[in-house]
């Protein structure tokens, strides 16, 4: 049945329909990150397709970041990931730079809905790990470099013992959106200022203040959305400009 209805599609559709179909075949056959897909010709046997429209279906399905091909191994299963979420914002909001804002604005609400929670479950070795986190951040910031890495771990490191995969992956893509479009639209850089807030929250997170760590995370957000709006407006007004 599946045969005889992908042989006679348009060539248009027809990779889309057998990218459906692959998902239905993942699913049904209990596949997991890291499984193996069978190989393109018994796919495209089992299909009744081309292996050309195979390889165009199981193409879409790697940019969508459901599958991975892995040398010497074939294509196979990956985790649960935002691949496709990243490529669409940080490309759309080129286009929409106010929507930055609210981006911000959703990461913020994230960030200080669970910051209590991180606060709550962390250690010790956690916490040092922080520690290490800001030591370079201060060394960088002393010399007036950014350190855009460091400062993406210590949020990463400081909501890893909330234990919400979910929670970590949306922050991640939050914060590459913002990386690859805070350069073009020229936000302000402020190392110094931004270490010093680092610095605050995790004081209150040393001291298990979870109400100081919320609030020192709140003032954090509105030096970034201050100078962010202040970038998309000269943006706006410069486009403008005859």
């Amino acid at each position: 049945m599946v045969e005889k209805t992908l042989s006679n599609l348009k060539v248009k559709n027809r990779y889309v329909i057998i990218q459906e179909e692959l998902k239905k075949y993942i699913l049904a056959n209990g596949l997991k990150p890291g499984d193996r897909l069978p190989t393109e010709q018994s796919l495209a046997k089992q299909l009744g397709v081309s292996r050309t429209s195979l390889r165009e279906a199981l193409k879409s399905l790697q940019a969508l970041g459901i599958i991975d091909a892995k040398p010497g191994e074939g294509m196979v299963v990956r985790a649960f990931n935002f691949d496709a979420i990243l490529g669409n914002l940080s490309y759309g909001m080129i286009f929409e730079r106010t929507e930055l804002m609210d981006l911000l604005e959703v990461r913020e609400s994230l960030e200080l809905a669970f910051v209590s929670k991180a606060v709550e479950k962390i250690k010790q070795e956690e916490i040092e790990e922080l520690e290490d986190i800001l030591t370079l951040m201060n060394k960088k910031a002393t010399q007036n470099q950014l350190f855009d890495e460091e400062d993406a771990m210590f949020h990463h490191k400081l909501f890893l013992p909330v234990g919400n995969y979910l929670l970590l992956s949306l922050l991640d893509v939050f914060w590459e959106v913002l990386h690859k479009l805070r350069d073009p639209i020229e936000v302000e850089r402020d190392p110094l200022g931004s270490y010093e807030r680092h610095r605050k929250v995790l004081e209150a997170v040393k001291n298990r203040n979870p109400e100081q760590a919320r609030a020192c995370l709140s003032d954090h957000f509105v030096s970034i959305k201050e100078r962010v709006e202040s970038a998309v407006q000269k943006k706006i007004l410069s486009d403008n400009t005859p």
